[in-house]
């Protein structure tokens, strides 16, 4: 097996632009140091191009306008973690000597559609009868939320404030990111004055709609910066049918395979690129790939941990929350910037001190399709892992369920596909088993409340709380 470096990496600018995607992605290609006569093939990543651009066989078309003919182009979809997933693939053709250098390209071109047409093209990838009770991709998220900060026994306030932290921190390193879209740090007072999406997510907890394109350059032979460790996990599309949804199983399995591939523990990581297209996708990031313990996200976030000067950076890039989440080419996107931060191309007033092994995490979907990569410095030393895989990712224990109809979690959207003011969405439990229904009713949404079915129309399920047990609601 032939080991697989970084050649070269660029990015392209994030944000809006009036830009093709052709252009986009030329911008970011032109300027790698390779040759084209050196690539043996092309592998390309995007999302949805037929929706954004109304592009089809994508590969050929990029291929051709970058004009490398006679080349193996493929193009290679996971929804948000697209990025990610081709340079999976790329690392994998070289690790087998089938290629010697890949060129890599992630990309996506989102502007040119409204808001509400970019949403419903995302929500495409949300389990159909989920999707068909109104939730979109920031409401799942919110879902989310809520039932983790539940189950860690986090006060709403001080959820929110933790939240608010992770957005004043990736904005902050989002302002110094030469590439990225939303340029701008916030306050608190900015964040908490902004509009409620989904409750808990206000906008800024929130990515943007980005335009972006990222390109490496694999190779067995060139290249300062190695692939140690790669691991790819899947889930069940429907969230409902989840075991637990405030950890994501995906994650765990790509981390286990990237450790044990790279024989190090979360110990050895020096700084990370987690998925935090929502902000408390991040924390659930750090958890799931065993870089922070459940016990200390209070004091994490609290206390800077997370800055550049931390015991961890994280998302100093700024993240897909600041620099932008054109989907496809996010995932490749965190690779490049690692890559750049530990070539030293970065920013030096906000590169760490260590950065040696670096851990990116990407989210496909809601974590349906999920990869994590590690990277060192080709001449570093790495400690050997004392640590058990079964340690790093120990069992979940499940919360008791009873056989009444519960409220397992909630949120209302404000940002709905169908031009209502709001939906109140719920996730419903009975003994393990869990289903969406939206709520409709006026009394608050608690979790644990016990419910009732009210009504079904057209398939959806309508609940409210029951007043008074019956036979039919135990």
């Amino acid at each position: 097996m032939q080991r697989v470096f970084i050649r070269d990496a660029s990015l392209s600018e994030f944000g809006k632009t009036n830009s093709s995607l052709v252009t986009i992605i030329q911008n970011a290609f032109s300027k790698l140091t390779v040759a084209e006569s050196e690539i043996d093939a092309v592998f390309i990543g995007l999302m949805n191009p037929e929706g954004f651009t109304n592009v089809g066989n994508i590969a050929s078309y990029i291929t051709d306008k970058l004009e490398i003919f006679g080349k193996p182009a493929v193009r290679i979809e996971t929804a948000s973690s697209t990025g990610a997933a081709v340079f999976f693939s790329a690392y994998a053709a070289i690790r087998s000597g089938l290629y010697k250098n890949v060129l890599v390209i992630g990309a996506e071109k989102m502007t040119d559609l409204k808001g509400k047409d970019v949403t419903r093209l995302i929500s495409q990838v949300i389990d159909p009868y989920e999707r068909k009770t109104g939730v979109t991709m920031p409401a799942l998220a919110a879902i989310v939320a809520n039932r983790f900060r539940y189950e860690n026994r986090i006060s709403p306030s001080k959820f929110q404030d933790i939240l608010c932290e992770v957005a004043i921190k990736n904005h902050h390193y989002g302002s110094m990111n030469p590439i990225s879209h939303l340029k701008m740090p916030i306050t608190k007072d900015k964040y908490f004055n902004s509009k409620l999406i989904s409750t808990p997510l206000r906008l800024f907890d929130c990515s943007p709609v980005s335009d972006g394109a990222a390109a490496i350059v694999l190779s067995s032979s060139k290249g300062e910066i190695e692939i140690i460790g790669i691991g790819q996990g899947t889930d069940r599309q429907s969230l409902a049918k989840r075991p637990t949804i405030t950890s994501f199983a995906s994650t765990k399995t790509a981390a286990s395979q990237a450790y044990k591939m790279a024989g190090i523990s979360p110990e050895s990581i020096d700084f990370a690129e987690i998925h935090d297209a929502f902000t408390p996708f991040e924390i659930i990031g750090l958890l799931d790939t065993g870089l922070l313990k459940r016990e200390d996200i209070k004091k994490f976030y609290m206390n800077k941990e997370g800055y550049h000067t931390g015991r961890l950076p994280v998302n100093i890039s700024g993240g897909l929350k600041s620099r932008g989440h054109p989907l496809g080419a996010s995932g490749l996107a965190q690779i490049a910037e690692a890559f750049k931060i530990m070539t030293d191309c970065y920013p030096q007033e906000i590169t760490p001190k260590q950065r040696d092994v670096c851990l990116t995490q990407s989210v496909g979907g809601l974590a349906t399709n999920n990869f994590v990569t590690i990277l060192r410095k080709k001449d570093a030393v790495l400690k050997p892992s004392t640590v058990e895989i079964k340690d790093i990712f120990p069992e979940e224990i499940p919360f008791k369920s009873d056989n009444r109809l519960r409220l397992y979690s909630y949120t209302t959207l404000y940002a709905t596909t169908d031009n209502k003011p709001y939906l109140n969405l719920v996730i419903c439990e009975r003994n393990h088993r869990k289903f969406f229904a939206r709520y409709a009713d006026n009394y608050k949404m608690r979790i644990k409340t016990v419910l009732k079915i009210d009504k079904k129309d057209e398939g959806i399920v309508f609940v409210r709380k029951a007043n008074k047990f019956s036979i039919k609601d135990k």
